[in-house]
């Protein structure tokens, strides 16, 4: 094991295999690292014979990284700041934990790398036959097969061989897509056409802000255009789909024939809402001339998941559409991309037509993916700045009669940030929302504004907070809210139709009830706890006075008006993973039914027992709200800090709000670090190479 002279003695203990596992079974018991973490390690001193300590180390850790959704282990950001890279505090590391028999304490991860130089951890890596090292002389062979080892270290940045190839099989697929094509027609029939779609536009010389003069969304229909593939992205409110049925009816009307084109999007709540609002903005296009008529009428609002689209195979990661059998189709649009995963975004593009075209649309500001990868993310990473060529610049020029800011330009222009358009103008969060100008806030970590808006100082009505303050309990606050906002739910669900009504009033009802539950709704960072899933649904159910306090939820846990979230696919009962259902006593029969609207808009009354795996959700996570969004959003911190706590956790809960927000913060220091910590997740797709 290469170890620098100066290293303390405690640490030349650590030279053996068996000292470095109990090392990090020390780290396992302070959940530094997982069971897997663990496990993993072992398995390799127990398989790999010239694997060095050192090396046991560092697999732990792209262990770790992997389960906290990284895609690598960069081995210069490690040594510059462990614990920053690894999210972890030492005082999480008690004296206690990693005490040894003689009273000698074991090293946490930064004193342990601080011994050792960046060279060192390379050399001691390329020393361990589980590692594969890439070279320039080797990197296209490797691409092109499978690695043979269970870890790549390429450029000081250490892999998972599976996540590596995914990688690279990504980047080779996305510049082949990214080749200039022909325009169907010529800038000016094109530019026509836009401006039918999406008006002309007329520039107001007294603007102060030139960005808010550009119709980005006809900018983003022409650059989709330019090649087999496309980026849109932006936050609500910014016009992603009435961007979308727009090129949808360009696309038709610049084809000789009728395109195949396919929706599709990571979960079923969100394929089920990008058909939903389709379907809304499609009523849009019936005031387009004549002309277009038979382009619209070719348009299809159908969706599928990812998954289902792929063909999955059960018990299995493989699908049925692949290289070999691509899926029939012309174009593929996906919404919702911040979730796509490294491995599915590597098989959807597997699965691509030669001659496809794929257009991705989401926010790259929100969560990404619970799955490794955070590939919407590192395609848009700099997007604000534009990062165009002359030739891009010039080109989307064409098609808009206010001039391009020249800051969106650069003389070193990246190849990926030429197929993304940002759309930059909200209409649901304008200059008046204070929803909108807290969402801003926190997604450029600006800590102070944080908390001047929601002091109350800017007045806006739309913001509200609550904080625990000495003699105020968050917790009594939250269930006073509870009952406030839950009130016209129960209003509705209580104006049940007579056993004697039509079918089209019970309908109607039903319908109302599924409809009102959507106007308030929690959200939480944390399963567990008082302010968790958990903690908040227990809550809930205690407070509200149409559930008495007597009722035993165990033994009834199927009440009239328990919203519950279906957990996984069932296409059987067409329902889909995250579609929220309402338990209803039927007027006419008094049986107990959930009722969902399924993915075809119908009303579907299912018997509880012919449902798999739901859970309650008066509050969700704000991961499974990912897609959705509610009048009123109360958005719950938990009462200590936890490192799933970040930037882009507050952003998407914060912007699931359509009308109000309420902000629950127990303790201010809690927001304060969530504001700071920003989740950039590792990972190095070469295509600015």
């Amino acid at each position: 094991m290469l170890i620098s002279a100066v290293l303390p003695e405690v640490l030349q203990r650590l030279q053996d295999r068996q000292a470095m596992l109990a090392l990090l079974a020390a780290y396992q018991r302070q959940q530094l690292l997982s069971q897997l973490d663990l496990a993993f390690a072992r398995f390799l001193a127990q398989n790999a014979p010239t694997v060095q300590p050192l090396s046991l180390l560092l697999a732990a850790f792209l262990s770790r990284q992997v389960g906290r959704g990284h895609v690598c282990l960069p081995l210069a950001d490690l040594l510059a700041d462990a614990p920053q890279l690894l999210n972890y505090q030492s005082a999480q590391l008690s004296p206690e934990a990693l005490s040894q028999q003689d009273g000698s304490l074991l090293p946490d991860p930064s004193q342990l790398l601080a011994s050792f130089s960046l060279e060192e951890l390379e050399a001691c890596l390329a020393q361990c036959d589980t590692v594969l090292t890439v070279t320039p002389a080797n990197a296209e062979s490797i691409a092109s097969a499978a690695p043979g080892r269970p870890l790549v270290l390429d450029q000081q940045i250490l892999y998972f061989a599976r996540y590596w190839s995914a990688e690279q099989q990504i980047a080779a697929d996305l510049r082949a897509l990214m080749q200039a094509v022909t325009l169907p027609v010529e800038p000016v029939q094109l530019k026509r056409y836009l401006d039918q779609l999406f008006g002309a536009e007329s520039v107001a010389a007294s603007a102060d802000d030139a960005f808010a003069q550009i119709n980005w969304q006809k900018l983003a229909c022409a650059n989709s255009l330019r090649s087999r593939f496309s980026v849109i992205t932006g936050g609500p409110g910014t016009g992603k789909t009435y961007t979308l049925v727009r090129l949808l009816a360009l696309l038709q009307r610049l084809s000789a024939t009728p395109l195949t084109i396919k929706l599709a999007a990571p979960t079923g709540k969100a394929a089920a809402r990008m058909k939903e609002a389709i379907t809304q903005a499609m009523q849009s296009l019936q005031a387009l001339a004549e002309d277009w008529q038979s382009a619209v009428a070719a348009i299809r609002a159908d969706s599928a998941t990812l998954h289902k689209l792929l063909g999955v195979q059960a018990g299995s990661r493989q699908f049925k559409h692949q290289r070999s059998k691509p899926l029939a189709l012309d174009v593929l649009i996906v919404d919702e991309a911040s979730m796509i995963d490294i491995e599915l975004m590597q098989a959807l593009l597997a699965a691509l037509p030669a001659d496809g075209r794929l257009i991705l649309l989401g926010d790259k500001d929100q969560l990404a993916s619970v799955e490794a990868g955070a590939i919407l993310g590192q395609l848009c990473q700099d997007a604000e700045q534009g990062g165009y060529s002359a030739e891009t610049m010039a080109y989307l020029q064409q098609f808009s009669a206010a001039p391009i800011p020249a800051q969106l330009a650069t003389s070193t222009p990246r190849q990926r940030l030429q197929q993304v358009v940002m759309l930059r103008v909200s209409r649901r969060f304008d200059q008046h929302s204070g929803i909108g100008a807290l969402a801003r806030a926190v997604n450029q970590g600006e800590q102070a504004q944080v908390y001047y808006l929601l002091s109350g100082q800017a007045g806006y009505q739309d913001l509200q907070l609550l904080a625990g303050e000495p003699e105020q309990d968050p917790l009594q606050q939250l269930a006073a809210l509870c009952r406030r906002g839950f009130a016209a739910y129960w209003q509705q669900l209580a104006a049940k139709p007579a056993a004697d009504a039509e079918a089209g009033a019970i309908e109607q009802w039903a319908r109302a009830v599924l409809n009102s539950y959507q106007q308030f709704q929690l959200l939480t960072a944390v399963r567990e706890g008082p302010f968790g899933v958990a903690g908040l649904n227990l809550l809930v159910q205690q407070a509200l006075p149409q559930l008495p306090a007597s009722r035993n939820l165990q033994q009834d846990s199927w009440y009239e008006g328990r919203p519950v979230m279906i957990s996984s696919n069932d296409y059987n009962l067409n329902l889909r993973n995250g579609d929220i259902g309402i338990v209803l006593v039927s007027p006419q029969d008094q049986q107990k039914r959930v009722v969902f609207i399924d993915a075809d808009n119908q009303l579907r009354w299912i018997l509880p027992s012919r449902l798999g795996a739901v859970e309650t959700v008066f509050a969700m996570t704000v991961h499974k709200s990912q897609g959705s969004e509610f009048r009123h959003t109360v958005l719950v911190l938990p009462e200590r800090d936890n490192p799933v706590l970040c930037r882009e956790l507050l952003y998407t809960g914060i912007t699931r709000a359509a009308k109000q927000l309420t902000l629950v913060v127990p303790d201010y220091q809690v927001l304060k670090q969530a504001v700071q910590r920003r989740t950039v997740r590792a990972g190095r797709l070469p295509l600015d190479e």
